[in-house]
C-alpha cells in the first residue's frame, strides 16, 4: 500500500465547523410548520496539527491539513413552535478524511427568536438565533523510517456558541434574499500522540502525548444567501465573510470566505 493511500485511509483532517443553515431565510415558517434541509460549504477550521504546538516543524504528511477552510456538510431540521420560537438540531457529516464523504463528527441544537413577523404581502421579517455547536475528530498518519514506524494522531474537541443575526427580504412568493451578521466563540482542545513501533513487534517502543489545553478561537462576519422556492424544494446558495482567529494567545487573525448551498423544503 502507498504512503499516499495509507494516509487517505488512515488520516483525519483538521477540525472543520458549518453551519450553513444560519442563513436560511427568516419568517418562512408558520407555527407547526418543519423545514429540512442538507447544506454542502467551505466550513472554518478551528484547529490543526500546528495548532498543538509541540513540534518544530509539522511533519510533511500533515501539512496539508493546516489549513483556513475544508469542505463540509450538514443536515438540519428546524419546528416552528409558535409565532415567535423556533428550535432546531443538526448533525455535522463530513468525513474529515475525504471531504466528501458523508461522516457524523457532531452536531449542534440551537432556537430562534423572530423579532418581526413579516407581511402577508412581503417584505422583512427579522430574528435572532443561538446555537450551541460539538464536534470531534481525528486526524492520523503513519511513517517509516530506519526500520521502525511512527504514528502521529490528533485528536480535537470543539465546544462553542454562535449568534447569528437574521435579517429576509421576501421579494415575492419564490424569491427571498438574506443578510446575517453573526459571531461564533468556540472553545478546542487538542491532544498529539507518538506512537513508535519496532516491526514484527506489536507492542510500542514508546509512546508520548502532547496537548492543547482549552483554548478559544474567535469570530465575526457577515453572511449572505438567496433562497429560491421551486415547487416543494427551496435551493439556497450563499456565501459568508469572516475575520478568525486560531487558538492560542499569539495567533494571528485571518479574513476567509466560505461560500456553500442549501437544499430543503418545509411541510
Amino acid at each position: 500500500m502507498s504512503r499516499a493511500l495509507l494516509l487517505l485511509l488512515c488520516s483525519g483532517c483538521a477540525l472543520p465547523v458549518v453551519s450553513a443553515g444560519t442563513f436560511l431565510p427568516a419568517g418562512d415558517l408558520e407555527p407547526g410548520q418543519f423545514h429540512a434541509s442538507a447544506s454542502l460549504e467551505a466550513g472554518r477550521v478551528l484547529a490543526g496539527p500546528a495548532d498543538v504546538r509541540d513540534l518544530p516543524a509539522t511533519p510533511p504528511d500533515a501539512q496539508q491539513y493546516d489549513v483556513s477552510t475544508w469542505v463540509a456538510s450538514d443536515a438540519s431540521l428546524r419546528y416552528q413552535a409558535s409565532k415567535v420560537i423556533a428550535v432546531e438540531g443538526q448533525l455535522k457529516l463530513t468525513d474529515p478524511v475525504v471531504p466528501f464523504t458523508p461522516a457524523l463528527v457532531g452536531g449542534a441544537v440551537g432556537m430562534r427568536v423572530r423579532l418581526q413577523e413579516r407581511p402577508a404581502a412581503g417584505g422583512v421579517a427579522l430574528e435572532v438565533g443561538f446555537r450551541a455547536v460539538g464536534v470531534s475528530v481525528q486526524q492520523r498518519i503513519e511513517r517509516s523510517a530506519s526500520g521502525r514506524t511512527q504514528t502521529d494522531t490528533w485528536d480535537y474537541r470543539a465546544l462553542g456558541v454562535e449568534v447569528p443575526l437574521v435579517a429576509t427580504y421576501r421579494v415575492n412568493a419564490l424569491f427571498a434574499v438574506t443578510a446575517s451578521p453573526f459571531v461564533r466563540a468556540y472553545w478546542i482542545r487538542a491532544f498529539h500522540t507518538i506512537t513508535l513501533f519496532q516491526p514484527p513487534q506489536t507492542e510500542p517502543i514508546t509512546r508520548s502525548q502532547a496537548a492543547l489545553q482549552w483554548s478559544p478561537v474567535l469570530s465575526g462576519g457577515l453572511g449572505t444567501a438567496a433562497a429560491f422556492d421551486l415547487g416543494p424544494v427551496e435551493l439556497s446558495p450563499g456565501i459568508a465573510v469572516e475575520l478568525v482567529t486560531k487558538p492560542g494567545p499569539s495567533a494571528v487573525t485571518h479574513f476567509i470566505f466560505e461560500p456553500g448551498i442549501s437544499v430543503g423544503a418545509r411541510f
